[in-house]
């Protein structure tokens, strides 16, 4: 694979991706994905010799999306963001945050277009990927796989819904905190996908601007809501956090 690729926003040219094409798929790695677990053990084996491991370095990105038109990927490894920048600007919007056992090009396979969306690689990443073709071949043969993609493709589109409702009526604040709770694991106290993730990535997911991310998260800090010490976010508080969100937002100017 001897695409030429780019950072989203700088223009940047970045290395190719490397194409792991020697590793066979593992059987038991392709049934505990979520869009293959009503599959049974002869129909993937079946399926196995239609798919590719891929490993795309971290910062690896698609400016145009007909690069990806033609092939179906599912993440193993690593993160994924989906988002629009301004070409003037400069400011960038995060649509979609995935990680390992998600899909992309999920809402290509319904309308068969290509949305104007750009793909970055948070860090290395491994995925499998199959030509668009079989997919939708599969997808008609296999019942169990098209009522997976429906419902993922559902998801997709209502938390399209959910950010363009956060981004109208929500402030900068109440944004912050309902990523923040998203993203909460109550185990660890940690925040599973967006943990690690720099200020102005953050920043892209609501909708604003890295000082105002900083900003923002010293207040919560102050206040005994997170922590951020070692330079990973943790949540002190859930209830509160959520609480905060709602005076805050019972405070603004009606």
């Amino acid at each position: 694979m001897n695409n030429r690729t780019v950072n989203p926003v700088t223009g940047e040219t970045l290395r190719d991706t490397r194409v792991d094409r020697q590793s066979i798929v593992d059987f038991k790695e392709l049934a505990l994905l979520p869009l293959f677990s009503k599959i049974d053990r002869r129909t993937l084996l079946s399926m196995l010799p239609e798919i590719r491991r891929e490993h795309w370095p971290r910062g690896y990105g698609f400016k145009d999306p007909e690069q990806t038109k033609h092939r179906f990927y599912l993440l193993l490894k690593g993160r994924v963001k989906i988002g629009r920048h301004h070409l003037d600007s400069g400011r960038e919007l995060t649509l979609f945050l995935l990680g390992p056992g998600d899909a992309f090009n999920v809402l290509n396979l319904i309308d068969g277009g290509v949305g104007n969306m750009e793909i970055y690689t948070l860090d290395e990443v491994e995925m499998l990927s199959v030509p668009t073709e079989r997919w939708l071949v599969w997808m008609t043969q296999y019942p169990p796989l098209h009522k997976a993609i429906a419902e993922l493709a559902a998801s997709h589109i209502g938390r399209l819904s959910d950010l363009a409702s956060e981004l109208a009526l929500d402030d900068t604040m109440t944004r912050l905190v309902h990523l923040i709770s998203r993203y909460f694991n109550n185990s660890s106290r940690g925040l599973n996908l967006i943990q690690n993730l720099p200020q102005e990535e953050l920043a892209h997911m609501i909708g604003t601007v890295r000082p105002v991310v900083a900003r923002l998260l010293g207040e919560l800090k102050r206040d005994g809501l997170i922590n951020t010490d070692g330079g990973e976010l943790h949540v002190r508080n859930l209830q509160r956090l959520l609480e905060k969100a709602n005076d805050h937002l019972e405070s603004l100017p009606k």
